[in-house]
C-alpha cells in the first residue's frame, strides 16, 4: 500500500460512489482554484485523490461527508496520478436537482392516443447535476452559447438527454436546446432555454 493510499484511508473523508451497488470508500479533496473572482467557480469545482481499486469514472455521482454534512459531486474527469499512484479526479459540486422528461406520442392498450410529458426514467426523477447561470462574462468566454440560453447544466451522459427534452428544476420548465457530448467523456453539457410548450 502506497503512502498516499494509507493517507487517504486514515485521514480521508467518507465517500459513497452511487452505482449498483453503491461503493463506500475514502477520498481526499480540495478546491480546484482559489484565484478566481467568480464565487461560483471557487465553490463549484473540486479535485482530489481516490483509491484506484474503486475505478471511479467520469459522469459518476459521489457523496462526500463534509463536516458531518453530505455533499454530492459530479465527477468530470479521472486519471492515474503517477506521483501518488492513485486516481486523481476533477469534479463539480452538485447544485441542481432536476427532472428529465420527454414528450411521448403513443397509444394505450385500447388504441387511444397518448400525448404527454413523461419521466424518461420513472425510478430516477431527482437527478443531481451541476449548473451555471449564463451571464455576460460567460457569453464573452464561450461564443458557442445560443442567444436564448439561460443555464448550462453538466449532466451524466448515461441519462441520455436529447435536444428538445424537458428539464424541470426550481418549479420551471426548460428545453434542452444544444448538447455538447464530446467535451468530457462521461458528461453532457446541456444548454437550456425557457420551455413554453404545454
Amino acid at each position: 500500500m502506497s503512502y498516499a493510499e494509507k493517507f487517504i484511508y486514515s485521514k480521508g473523508q467518507d465517500c459513497v460512489i452511487h452505482r449498483e451497488p453503491n461503493v463506500e470508500t475514502k477520498v481526499s479533496k480540495k478546491r480546484s482554484t482559489k484565484a478566481s473572482r467568480d464565487l461560483g467557480i471557487r465553490e463549484g469545482y473540486w479535485e482530489g485523490l481516490i483509491p484506484n481499486e474503486v475505478d471511479l469514472l467520469s459522469g459518476e455521482i459521489i457523496t462526500i461527508k463534509d463536516n458531518k454534512r453530505d455533499a454530492k459531486y459530479l465527477v468530470q474527469s479521472t486519471n492515474y496520478d503517477p506521483q501518488s499512484m492513485q486516481t486523481a479526479f476533477f469534479s463539480a459540486k452538485c447544485n441542481v436537482t432536476m427532472r428529465h422528461m420527454r414528450f411521448v406520442d403513443n397509444v394505450d392498450d385500447d388504441y387511444n392516443p397518448i400525448q404527454q410529458w413523461q419521466d424518461v426514467d420513472p425510478d430516477n426523477v431527482n437527478i443531481d447535476c451541476y449548473g451555471e447561470a449564463i451571464n455576460q462574462r460567460l457569453r464573452q468566454e464561450n461564443p458557442g452559447l445560443l442567444e436564448s440560453t439561460i443555464y448550462i447544466l453538466q449532466i451524466p451522459k448515461i441519462l441520455g438527454v436529447k435536444e428538445l427534452d424537458r428539464i424541470v428544476f426550481d418549479g420551471k420548465n426548460y428545453q434542452a436546446s444544444s448538447i455538447n457530448d464530446i467535451g468530457m467523456s462521461g458528461i453532457l453539457q446541456v444548454q437550456l432555454e425557457l420551455d413554453f410548450r404545454p
